[in-house]
């Protein structure tokens, strides 16, 4: 059922009230900060309806009221305006972002230290699997007679490099037709696509007798044997900012919160989310279905190249969070990353 304008007013005050002092929020306090110059019993009157509704909780039999996920969620979506970040402010992320160089670890891990002291919170980058990666281009260099470099740059700026070894006679010559063939085979195909093109091709190959053919699948599926599957890596940094905070003084939230940070399944599932549905994801309290969240809030937004998406970064804090400031703060060190790896790469 919709709130009535003055319960809405009441519970915005509680939010934003809330937001700045991270304290429980009484009936006085209220009729001075809200614009409808209610009385202290009105205000009791409506926000006894809103704890009924689900909006609102006591902690303490004498205390003010605190909001609820139920109430930051009708906040977000109704209310909160964002408040642009300054266009030098924008610039000098991207101008801190450059200093990383061409590493796309570098960036990354810089990006997470950048969004984490920006925003005061916990921030987390997730460096995705490369299969996920797109084919850019693969090289083979000549080290000596049967072995082989092989570099393969991958969507985002991922570079791969393994020694292999071949058929003594291969030469240069040969490694510059074979590139030439893969690269005309596979590029813009993920790396698990290209994975399972390549079994057909060499299906195909054996079938056809091409020398050539088989000769640069063969150093491809080498290449490819010699690469471990691993799972996706997520950076977190600033995890004193969080510790730090006034809902997390007691051991048992810590304990929880340190939970959540150790467990990177739960970081990559936020994460994942986001990168799939290409927007800036806001997850509060048990949204997640992951009971150690239910306290938390999440802001996540998806980074890039091409066009296509790459990974997510994004601050988990405490449920008050400043979401208003903090979302085009992501969002703008989102875009930063996105235009730096498209820059480069």
């Amino acid at each position: 059922m919709p709130l009535l304008d003055r319960e809405q007013a009441v519970l915005t005050t509680i939010i934003e009230a809330y937001v700045a002092s991270a304290a429980p929020v009484g009936s006085r306090a209220v009729s001075k900060l809200c614009p409808l110059g209610l009385s202290p019993a009105s205000i009791r009157n409506i926000m006894a309806d809103l704890t009924d509704a689900g909006y609102l909780a006591q902690p303490h039999t004498s205390a003010g009221r605190v909001p609820t996920a139920k109430a930051f969620r009708l906040y977000l979506d109704t209310v909160m305006r964002p408040a642009p970040v300054a266009e030098d402010a924008c610039r000098r992320i991207a101008d801190d972002l450059s200093t990383a160089g061409h590493d796309v670890g570098d960036m990354l891990r810089r990006a997470s230290r950048l969004l984490s002291g920006l925003s005061l919170q916990v921030a987390m980058v997730v460096v995705p699997n490369e299969s996920a990666a797109r084919w850019k281009r693969i090289d083979f260099s000549l080290l000596n007679s049967g072995l082989v470099m092989v570099l393969l740059v991958l969507q985002g700026g991922l570079v791969r490099t393994r020694i292999i070894e071949t058929d003594p006679d291969v030469t240069a010559d040969d490694l510059v037709r074979f590139a030439n063939y893969l690269n005309h085979l596979f590029t813009d195909m993920t790396v698990a696509q290209a994975r399972l093109r390549l079994v057909a091709e060499m299906e195909q190959a054996r079938r056809t007798l091409d020398d050539l053919c088989r000769r640069a699948l063969t150093m491809a599926q080498c290449a490819f044997e010699q690469q471990r599957e691993a799972a996706c890596e997520v950076i977190v940094d600033g995890t004193p900012n969080i510790l730090s905070q006034p809902e997390f003084t007691d051991a048992e939230h810590v304990r929880e919160l340190m939970r959540v940070l150790e467990e990177r399944t739960i970081l990559l599932e936020l994460l994942d989310k986001t990168a799939n549905e290409l927007k800036t994801v806001i997850t509060i309290g048990d949204e997640s279905d992951r009971a150690v969240l239910a306290e938390l809030g999440v802001i996540t937004a998806p980074y890039g190249t091409g066009g296509l998406p790459f990974g997510a970064i994004g601050v988990i804090g405490p449920l008050r969070m400043d979401y208003a400031k903090l979302v085009p703060v992501v969002n703008c060190t989102a875009a930063a990353l996105t235009r730096l790896l498209d820059r480069h790469f």
